[in-house]
């Protein structure tokens, strides 16, 4: 249940024009993987192609909102009738900002959570479909983020992105027996557009913070990301299937009492 080696893998992206995604789809068309691209960016999504295109690789878009229902077959089915098949999934639709529990509207928190989980189901649901039609495997991988294990700056959010980690232990249990691995990574504070908006008035003051309380120093880069997962779907972790792999620079990990009393 392996995909023949002379083909080439196709990668169905959501959130392809964010700034994790964009990276990603960059990344993995240089690899030779064969790419689905879709976001709520039309615009950014065709310049992104015309790019992948430009460098001999293979790109086709589908603009759409994650929180339709019809959405996520609509992205398996053209992927399947473009190139044929589909191997890989990343999950990368997303969406926050910060604001306290007690300001938060039933409203926002459904919105987010319907953007940051339900929908993260409902296309890998249609994605596992496809793969099982196949049978030769696959992999999908999940972005979660740090804020599954902390909270974060938006609870709907932290707590949409606490599922997404259930959720890939689950699928990696059920899917398994059909060859299809399922990860996700964890990001820290990643020097993105969606985290560059939220901040905007702390930006400065979150790089500070960030070099003082990660070991290395600084804030993450969107290709810390990309190349965490380029290899969770490569054949090099053939063998790694149900992991959170956070990529924070260690920023969760508790420094000693000494560094702390020095202030550092």
């Amino acid at each position: 249940m392996t995909r023949p080696t002379t083909t080439k893998p196709v990668t169905l992206i959501t959130g392809a024009s964010g700034g994790i995604g964009s990276v990603l789809a960059t990344t993995l068309a240089a690899a030779g993987h064969r790419l689905l691209l879709c976001g709520l960016d039309q615009a950014g999504l065709d310049a992104l192609s015309a790019d992948i295109t430009a460098a001999g690789g293979e790109a086709q878009t589908l603009a759409g909102d994650v929180r339709e229902r019809d959405f996520a077959q609509a992205a398996v089915d053209l992927a399947a009738t473009r190139f044929g098949r589909l191997d890989h999934l990343v999950t990368g639709a997303g969406a926050s900002r910060p604001v306290p529990l007690v300001e938060m509207e039933d409203d926002e928190w459904d919105r987010l959570v319907d953007i940051n989980l339900s929908a993260v189901f409902r296309i890998s649901k249609a994605a596992a479909r496809q793969m099982i039609d196949q049978s030769e495997g696959g992999s999908i991988v999940h972005i979660s983020s740090i804020a599954h294990s902390n909270g974060g700056a938006n609870l709907a959010y932290g707590s949409a992105k606490g599922g997404v980690a259930t959720l890939t232990y689950g699928m990696a249990q059920q899917l398994g027996p059909h060859g299809i691995r399922v990860n996700a990574v964890a990001p820290g504070i990643i020097d993105t557009p969606m985290v560059r908006n939220g901040f905007a008035q702390q930006f400065n003051a979150l790089v500070e913070g960030a070099a003082q309380r990660t070991p290395l120093g600084r804030l993450g880069r969107p290709e810390d990301v990309a190349n965490v997962i380029a290899f969770l779907l490569s054949d090099g972790a053939a063998f790694v299937t149900g992991a959170l792999i956070p990529i924070t620079g260690g920023i969760e990990i508790l420094s000693p009492i000494s560094t702390i009393a020095k202030g550092a």
